[in-house]
């Protein structure tokens, strides 16, 4: 059976279809899938057309690390059917390492093992060259992908070397981006600001960690509530942008207090239940107003 593989570079993704949804200067922090599951099918989609409608192997989506843990956005794509999140991770100054290694990788072994005819790079990098001419040599075709201003963010070199070359409407990304703003505090600066919440005497651990985790939560929409419980579903981590400012808000309610790593599991867990009970609760008042 004649098969395709897709292989997506989601740094350039986000930042191709970032020009292409709202101009230059919009931070990938700040975009959103706005349903990642038909996104991934549509592309699937129209990278079947460009191999004469093969079937799918799978998607390869390649992202680094923003830390010890899986971003929101990288969550919820590593559940999805059929893909494959491959990850390598980011320096001190924001740049992705070992990624395009893992792509050039995956191309020659996927084409020595004849796993597939065709493959569908996603991608602009001139680092690939190489990685495609060798999959080549194992008689694979591959189609290049762009997306944004392909003039500028496809090396031509890599062009050139492509069996075709393609690239993904504007208006798609239109549809399928959404610019979530960080939140600013009153400095002015880009960091989120700390939660500050009265003492109230006597209060449990429990119920200040509870009121703490509903203040942090409280400016998220529904969206993002399902982007927290998919990184629930794989593991009970509480990202590293709550986390910090869960442990230290909930210590200054209770004066200051020192944890301990027991107490400190007991906060996080109280947070992953609230997002548990806000999800209900959003899926309630969807039902209601149906």
């Amino acid at each position: 059976m004649e098969r395709f593989a897709l292989l997506v570079d989601a740094g350039y993704f986000f930042a191709a279809g970032a020009e292409a949804a709202f101009g230059s200067g919009v931070p990938r922090r700040e975009i959103r899938l706005v349903d990642p599951e038909r996104a991934v099918q549509d592309l699937h989609e129209q990278a079947a057309a460009l191999c004469g409608d093969l079937q799918l192997l799978r998607v390869y989506w390649y992202d680094a690390m923003p830390g010890p843990s899986l971003s929101l956005e990288q969550s919820e794509l590593a559940l999805q059917s059929g893909l494959k999140l491959r990850l390598g991770v980011l320096n001190n100054v924001g740049q992705q390492k070992g990624v395009d290694s893992l792509v050039v990788t995956d191309l020659i072994e996927l084409a020595r093992n004849r796993a597939v005819v065709d493959a569908v790079l996603l991608s602009g990098d001139e680092d690939l060259r190489v990685g495609v001419q060798i999959a080549q040599s194992f008689g694979l075709r591959v189609h290049l992908w762009g997306a944004g201003n392909t003039a500028q963010n496809v090396s031509r070199s890599l062009r050139m070397e492509a069996d075709s070359f393609a690239a993904i409407d504007d208006e798609w990304f239109v549809r399928c981006f959404e610019h979530v703003p960080a939140p600013r505090a009153e400095n002015g600066t880009g960091y989120e600001p700390s939660v500050f919440l009265e003492s109230v005497e006597g209060e449990s651990l429990q119920s200040a960690a509870d009121r703490v985790s509903r203040e942090l939560l409280s400016d998220l929409d529904a969206r993002g509530i399902e982007q927290l419980v998919a990184v629930f579903n794989i593991g009970q981590n509480v990202p590293l942008e709550y986390d910090r400012r869960l442990i230290g808000a909930t210590a200054r309610v209770m004066g200051g207090t020192r944890f301990s790593p027991a107490e400190m599991r007991e906060i996080r867990g109280v947070f992953v239940t609230v997002v548990h009970q806000l999800a209900e609760q959003a899926v309630g008042d969807v039902e209601e107003s149906a």
